[in-house]
Order: structure tokens, then C-alpha cells, then sequence
């Protein structure tokens, strides 16, 4: 019995083996069959062209023998499941290009018969202006001009652009085809999921560690330290401020820092330019030197590849140097400020500002320290195991949360 169920075992394995070889010589009979032309796709400017339609057409038939489209690195290949006869012409379109069309030699067709592969120069696809890269421009400058008019939010004014991008895209170019400016997939590829995440990630860490009053706290306490001397106190303000434009967010930080430096320069009688002014350029020097420091930074690192250390390491010599140069000028455009006497702060008005400054939430801020310490180490260990920063900014912000 258990002979007989061997049997029929070892027989339906050997029919499936035999299948599995019947299939292979199949294959392989297919793949001897097939024939391929392939290239790249270049813009006058050495950049690569995606999504651009590759066609192939025989004498005297109307329809494509092979057609393919372009990869993100502009490569491309057209494969033939039979021998291709001469006369074989090669097109090529894509939207905001100009259309290219050439055949080719019979000494290429005759070295695909043989090597069943032929492989042609790159191709310089030149660009085409059309209605879609004036319709383009128009949307661009309109969105810009009401931002800067103030009109509507900058992100509702963005939104407006997009949404005119893709009307004019869809209905405008059903009626102009010329007018196509790009697709809803094509536009979605230009989201970068890993800058988004990493703002917002950061962006609930800042929000949690600002309702601890760290910041306020610490302006107050570099007007203690400097003792009444303006010029000291606007040298401490820089150093904090560029500080935390660096490991935070400059527009953040501007937006903590203000309040209490505003109360201050009225406190001790300087014009509260005189201390804001020389902030602000210390937060646009402060951010440079590291990845997280805006969005800019973000984007560069996200596309060039460029890690945490890569912008501390590479960016914080110069950024001290900066820092430097802006002292002396600040020091010297605001010497009138700073050569002023005030009779001094009442105690009131002192209790006040210290009242102010004060930490409201001792619990939250350690431990918020603690997570956002551990956030920045895991930038550093990011680079090392190749993993986005938008990682250990979401681990962090949903530990907090």
C-alpha cells in the first residue's frame, strides 16, 4: 500500500519536472527569438528625459512595431518578438519637446539580425516652447504676486496654482492640446514624502517643547548673565538664537524669541530694533549648518543625498565665521543703542518679565529633552545604516505625542 502511494508520488513529481523542463526550452526558444534596440534620452542640457513615448515603425505598416517609454535615468528599449525587415524608422515624443524621427542604417539593421541587439548613440531630445510653458509661467508669476500682495494664505495661493495646473492640463489642453503642462501621477512625483515627514515630525517636537517656556526662559536668563550690559546681552541673544535656528527651525525660533526680546529692549530702553534686527540675521546664519534647520536644507539633503554630519561638519566653520562678521557689524551699526544709560528696571516690571520667562511644564521639558536628544543621535545613526532622517523625527514626535 505505502508502495503503491510512493509510486504515484514520485510519478506526478517527475511529470512536473518534465513540465518545468518543457517550459524552460520554451523560454528559451522565445528569448532566441526576441530582438531589442535600446538608448538613452538626453536634454540639451545632459539631463536625462523620462516618460517619452519610443515608437518603431516598418515600411508600409501604419501601426507601431515596438513602442516603449523612457526610464527616470532617459534609457529605453524596444523589443521585437521576430526579424525586422529593412526600411525601420524610430520616433520619438514627448510633451514640451520636439518631435524626433530617423531611421536606420542598413548596416545597424543588419548588426541587430546578428547580434539580436542593437544599441544606438544618446539622443538629444531639444526642448519646444509652447502655449503650456507660457500658461506655465503666467501660473507661477500669479501665485507668487499674491503671496507677496498678501491676498490670500501662501498655502491656499499654492493650492489655487496647482489646481490652475491641472485645468489648464485637463480641459485646457481637451480643447489646445499644446496647453498640456503635466499629469496628476507626474505631479504626485514631485511630493517628497521624506521632506514632508520630517517637517512634520519636527515640527510636533518644537510645538511640544515650546509650551515648556524654554525659550523664553533662556532670553530672560541671558539678560541676567550680561548684568545690564546692552552690547554683552546682544552678543548672548545671537549665540541662543543661531543655536536654536540650527537644531530647530529659524522661523520657530524667531517666533519665540521675539515676544521677550521685544520686552527687554522697551525694559532697558534701546530701540527693540536694535536687538530683533541682529536675531533675525543671526536665525538666517543659524540654520545653515545643519539638516534639520529649514526646509530648504531638508529638500537639498532629501535630493542630493547629503547626511546630518555632512552639513555639520561641512557648514559650521563657515557659519562661525559668520556669526562672527555679524557681531563686529552689530556691535558697530548699534553702538549709538548701546552707549545709552537707562536708570534701571523696577522691580515690578522685572517680576513681570521673569514671570514671563517662566518654565511652566518642568515635566514635559525633560522629557521632551530627552526624546529630542535621542531624535538627534538618531540623524547621526540614520547616515551610518542609510535610513531617512524622517525615521527618527516621527519616532520622536509620536513618543512625545
Amino acid at each position: 500500500m505505502r508502495n503503491g502511494r510512493f509510486k504515484y508520488v514520485y510519478s506526478f513529481i517527475v511529470f512536473i519536472g518534465l513540465l518545468m523542463v518543457v517550459g524552460l526550452q520554451a523560454q528559451a526558444a522565445n528569448q532566441e527569438s526576441i530582438y531589442a534596440i535600446t538608448g538613452t534620452i538626453e536634454d540639451s542640457q545632459e539631463v536625462p528625459v523620462s516618460e517619452a513615448h519610443v515608437l518603431a515603425y516598418s515600411a508600409g505598416d501604419p501601426e507601431p512595431i515596438a513602442e516603449t517609454e523612457t526610464n527616470e535615468d532617459g534609457s529605453w528599449v524596444l523589443g521585437f518578438d521576430k526579424t525586422p525587415k529593412a526600411p525601420i524608422s524610430i520616433h520619438i515624443n514627448r510633451p514640451h519637446f520636439q518631435e524626433t524621427e530617423f531611421a536606420l542604417q542598413d548596416s545597424q539593421i543588419q548588426d541587430l539580425i546578428e547580434d539580436r541587439i542593437l544599441r544606438l548613440e544618446t539622443i538629444v531630445l531639444p526642448r519646444e516652447i509652447t502655449a503650456a510653458f507660457w500658461a506655465a509661467s503666467i501660473i507661477f508669476i500669479g501665485v507668487l504676486l499674491v503671496i507677496a500682495l498678501e491676498r490670500l494664505h501662501s498655502t491656499t495661493a499654492a493650492l489655487l496654482g496647482f489646481s490652475a495646473v491641472m485645468f489648464t492640463s485637463f480641459i485646457g489642453a481637451a480643447v489646445y492640446p499644446d496647453l498640456f503642462i503635466m499629469g496628476f501621477e507626474r505631479a504626485l512625483e514631485y511630493i517628497n514624502w521624506e521632506v514632508i515627514f520630517l517637517v512634520l515630525g519636527m515640527m510636533i517636537i518644537i510645538a511640544v517643547i515650546e509650551r515648556t517656556g524654554i525659550f523664553q526662559w533662556t532670553a530672560f536668563q541671558a539678560y541676567r548673565i550680561s548684568r545690564g550690559k546692552i552690547w554683552l546681552l546682544v552678543l548672548i541673544m545671537i549665540f541662543i538664537t543661531a543655536v536654536a535656528s540650527a537644531l530647530l527651525d529659524n522661523f520657530t525660533t524667531m517666533l519665540l524669541m521675539t515676544p521677550i526680546s521685544l520686552q527687554i529692549a522697551l525694559a532697558v530702553g534701546i530701540n527693540p530694533l536694535a536687538l530683533i534686527i541682529p536675531l533675525v540675521l543671526a536665525s538666517n546664519v543659524g540654520w545653515i549648518s545643519t539638516l534639520i534647520g529649514t526646509p530648504t536644507n531638508i529638500l537639498i539633503g532629501a535630493y542630493a543625498d547629503i547626511g546630518f554630519t555632512d552639513f555639520l561638519t561641512n557648514q559650521t566653520p563657515g557659519v562661525l565665521l559668520a556669526l562672527f562678521a555679524l557681531s563686529g557689524y552689530v556691535l558697530y551699526h548699534y553702538r549709538s543703542e548701546w552707549s545709552k544709560r537707562e536708570a534701571g528696571i523696577s522691580e515690578k516690571l522685572y517680576a513681570r518679565l521673569e514671570e514671563n520667562a517662566r518654565i511652566r511644564e518642568m515635566g514635559p521639558l525633560w522629557k521632551s529633552g530627552v526624546v529630542f536628544v535621542f531624535v538627534i543621535i538618531g540623524f547621526i545613526i540614520a547616515e551610518q545604516y542609510h535610513f531617512a532622517p524622517a525615521v527618527p523625527a516621527m519616532i520622536g514626535a509620536t513618543a512625545l505625542l
